[in-house]
């Protein structure tokens, strides 16, 4: 198989998720850092116009989204196991609601305790990426009782929900616990989880045990050593994937995350169902690429 390269960047909540899942299954993998900011020339060059972190690339395939990540790494390396039934399902519950709402709150948080510290090319950026929030600074900092507000019982139910295992999925660690710890470790790392949840019992260790595997082997290589990699491999054989309603395979779509349709990304559709959607891409730069993205969270659209 082709090595693992994950398009990145530091101080990104939802690659730290995916750079723990590599250290829980000890793998060996490459790292391209990418800005947090437009422009990010090197990165869609290879997704065709999709710009968030992190992308997991596999030769020719390219893996969009954190939660098609883990299903990814989480197929292609059983072991060690994940949680699974019951438990798991309930923890992918929980991280749900932290993509959806949680997350949110607290970049607000931060963004709103830091508002005259942010640097004024990262607040545009977030404002053309965000355009249906008020990323205004005055907003943000009056916003901030609010948020703490929100977010300190949710933590507060996260801490009892540890306290009858070491897992939110149980006796294993499930997907759902990578997804709740994105949020607590960008909370932590900007010192503010003790804040909103001082007398946490179970949390502080449930996120040390999380730490303790590290990130895996990880190597740093260029965007460009990328490309070529991408440029000099073949797509992996798909399965059979139904046509569904007006989206049929083998024609034009676009594919974007919910509510951001300036986000888009068209191509060849190559294989769908309830789980995720594949586009078929070509360019002189790259070759033949597919790029997967996940079915939840993101709207498909008929170009045909």
């Amino acid at each position: 198989m082709p090595d693992l390269i994950l398009h990145h960047y530091d101080a990104s909540p939802y690659s730290e998720k995916i750079r723990l899942l590599l250290g829980y299954k000890q793998l060996t993998w490459h790292s391209v850092q990418m800005p947090p900011v437009l422009p990010k020339p090197d990165l869609m060059k290879l997704t065709h116009g999709y710009r968030r972190a992190p992308v997991l690339q596999i030769g020719a395939d390219l893996f969009c989204d954190s939660s098609l990540i883990a299903q990814e790494l989480e197929q292609r390396f059983p072991t060690p196991a994940l949680a699974s039934g019951a438990p798991a399902a309930q923890a992918a519950l929980l991280s749900q609601l932290v993509d959806v709402t949680l997350f949110w709150q607290g970049i607000h948080l931060l963004m709103g305790k830091r508002a005259a510290q942010i640097p004024q090319a990262l607040l545009d950026d977030r404002i053309r990426m965000h355009p249906q929030m008020d990323l205004d600074r005055d907003h943000l900092a009056a916003n901030v009782p609010h948020l703490s507000s929100q977010l300190t019982p949710v933590l507060s139910m996260l801490d009892q929900a540890l306290s009858a295992s070491p897992w939110l999925g149980g006796d294993l660690p499930a997907i759902g616990d990578f997804g709740v710890y994105q949020l607590c470790w960008f909370l932590h790392k900007a010192g503010w989880l003790d804040e909103l949840l001082p007398a946490a019992r179970h949390l502080p260790d449930w996120m040390a045990r999380m730490a303790a595997w590290g990130q895996g082997q990880r190597s740093e290589l260029t965007a460009d050593a990328a490309l070529a990699i991408a440029l000099a491999a073949t797509p992996q054989a798909l399965p059979t994937g139904g046509d569904e309603g007006e989206l049929r395979i083998g024609n034009m779509v676009s594919v974007m995350p919910e509510h951001y349709p300036q986000e888009a990304v068209q191509g060849q559709l190559r294989y769908l169902d309830t789980q995720r959607v594949t586009l078929q891409l070509e360019h002189t730069d790259t070759g033949i690429l597919h790029i997967h993205f996940p079915r939840l969270g993101y709207q498909i659209q008929s170009q045909a």
